[in-house]
């Protein structure tokens, strides 16, 4: 009884990272936006997600480092896996496209699903996706409140400005050239702008490249800064170059800061109120594997 007492006594005065020591994680990639990824079996959700931990796993400096943490688990029978994503701030996101090519990857590596196909549970819906010759591929739901022209004023370079919710709320704006542009100075007024409602938005400029694709750059919001790559940024782009009469094909393929391409195929829908069925393809890669010694 004492001996039991005492070691409950010493879990009680751990901290909640030193509780971490033996955790087996994977750090994965998707054009360079990054994830720290668990085995919801293995690891409770609660045990990784609240904010102080999220962001020392997340930091770059003395933690494992990455945009955000993601936690798989079964969903049956509604879907096969359910992604339980958080940004690197600690804050929940109901879809991250980049995270969500990496679960389709990593969902077949744990056994969770086949390559054939998947369904994928988040809070913005269920999401139906495949590996392709071991590239991800996955179905969004469809694009929503798409707007053309936002009341936003345009500044040197910026060309036209427009909204959508590919999941998330994105501005997207049309640049002369993405490379040029102060992201870390014009993102952050442009995330809280009044006009994007009051949860902020994630913002993206977009370029034409040759050949017909595109270059873009993303200030994400949760992560406040830029990020190499964005998912559900890519897709809002695509759909606002198709309504803007710019994109020359049905299937758009944008260039991220990773140098990778994301491709956007978007099928025309006969609903009034939505316009695009989006599919996203690109990379899901396991960079390493690890085991959490201390943070």
């Amino acid at each position: 009884m004492a001996a039991s007492m005492v070691v409950h006594h010493r879990e009680c005065l751990m901290s909640p990272r030193s509780r971490l020591h033996g955790i087996a994680f994977a750090k994965m990639t998707g054009s360079g936006n990054d994830f720290v990824f668990f085995d919801g079996r293995q690891v409770p959700l609660a045990h990784v997600t609240s904010p102080e931990i999220i962001k020392s796993i997340c930091n770059r400096h003395n933690g494992i480092g990455a945009d955000g943490i993601v936690v798989l688990e079964p969903a049956r029978p509604h879907a096969d896996v359910q992604i339980h994503y958080f940004n690197s701030d600690g804050t929940p996101a109901d879809l991250c496209g980049n995270a969500t090519l990496c679960s389709t990857a990593m969902s077949v590596l744990l056994g969770l699903a086949a390559d054939s196909g998947m369904t994928l549970a988040t809070p913005a819906g269920l999401i139906a996706s495949r590996l392709l010759a071991g590239i991800p591929e996955i179905d969004l739901q469809p694009v929503t409140a798409i707007r053309s022209d936002m009341p936003i004023d345009l500044v040197a370079g910026e060309q036209r400005i427009g909204f959508a919710v590919a999941g998330i709320p994105h501005l997207v704006i049309l640049c002369a050239d993405a490379d040029l542009v102060d992201v870390d100075g014009r993102g952050p007024l442009l995330r809280r702008h009044e006009a994007s409602g009051p949860s902020g938005t994630n913002v993206n400029w977009v370029s034409p490249m040759s050949g017909g694709q595109w270059r873009y750059r993303t200030f994400e919001r949760g992560v406040e800064g830029e990020t190499l790559a964005c998912g559900t940024g890519a897709v809002a782009t695509a759909v606002l170059l198709t309504a803007w009469g710019l994109a020359a094909a049905s299937t758009v393929t944008i260039r991220t800061s990773s140098g990778r391409d994301l491709e956007v195929r978007l099928t025309a829908t006969n609903a009034s109120d939505v316009a695009y069925q989006p599919t996203l393809r690109g990379e899901g890669r396991v960079v390493f594997r690890g085991v959490i010694e201390s943070l």
